[in-house]
């Protein structure tokens, strides 16, 4: 049986114009696991404004982030970030959080199950996981995919698995998850000049997914832990 709340969330064609504008508030004055911190290149989202991690620093409490690029971490440790090396699938901490946020992380993973555990077992017990992943379905990969005549869109290599808002809900439920909120959001690309072409792409991409959101690139849960069975 379907949790309402979860059955509404999965009805949803709510869009943020910027992750920002729901994670800033939820972590407000709170303590906040931040897993896969890094986002592949350290230097490089710095430059674009992409590092969230940074930001977080300026609105939580308390703010500690876990990534498996060693060399990315220690320079973000030289820089004075408390980010530490970490695997997703098995980092436990004695301090609960409040909130963990997983930015495009899940679809990378080899046991997504296991990260869940994890993320459960570091949560207090109202806490809240939020984790976004590149929408199967979006506008921008079945245009290529018809382009190309192919059922392979184009991903990062490193990705081993897509999710449906209906496929994640049936993951995370197993692992004592219910899904609060979804929305659909586009990629943040940053403060930088792309090429014409990208540019000129990338707003028509935007102005088609505000009017139809469920085609936007990625989408976003906020995951609460699930009442315990009164059986």
């Amino acid at each position: 049986m379907i949790d309402e709340r979860t059955a509404g969330a999965l009805e949803s064609t709510a869009r943020l114009e910027n992750i920002r504008d729901l994670v800033f508030p939820l972590i407000k004055g709170k303590r906040l696991l931040d897993i896969g911190s890094i986002g592949h290149d350290y230097e490089w989202r710095k430059k674009i404004g992409t590092f969230y991690f940074a930001e977080f620093h300026t609105i939580a409490a308390v703010v500690r982030g876990i990534d498996i690029l060693e060399d990315h971490v220690e320079r973000a440790r030289k820089d004075g970030y408390q980010v530490v090396v970490g695997d997703a699938e098995t980092f436990l901490e004695e301090n609960h959080y409040d909130v963990i946020f997983a930015g495009e992380l899940i679809e990378h993973l080899s046991n997504p199950g296991h990260f869940l555990r994890c993320a459960y077992r570091n949560l207090t017990a109202t806490g809240v996981l939020v984790l976004t992943t590149p929408n199967a379905f979006s506008l921008s990969r079945l245009a290529k995919c018809f382009a190309a005549l192919t059922n392979e869109p184009p991903v990062n290599p490193e990705h081993t698995c897509y999710f449906t808002p209906r496929t994640l809900r049936q993951l995370v439920t197993r692992e004592n998850f219910v899904v609060q909120q979804l929305y659909y959001v586009d990629y943040d690309y940053g403060q930088w000049p792309w090429p014409f072409w990208k540019t000129a792409f990338l707003k028509i991409n935007s102005f088609l997914s505000a009017a139809l959101p469920k085609l936007s690139q990625s989408f976003v849960v906020v995951l609460a832990k699930s009442a315990p069975s009164l059986n």
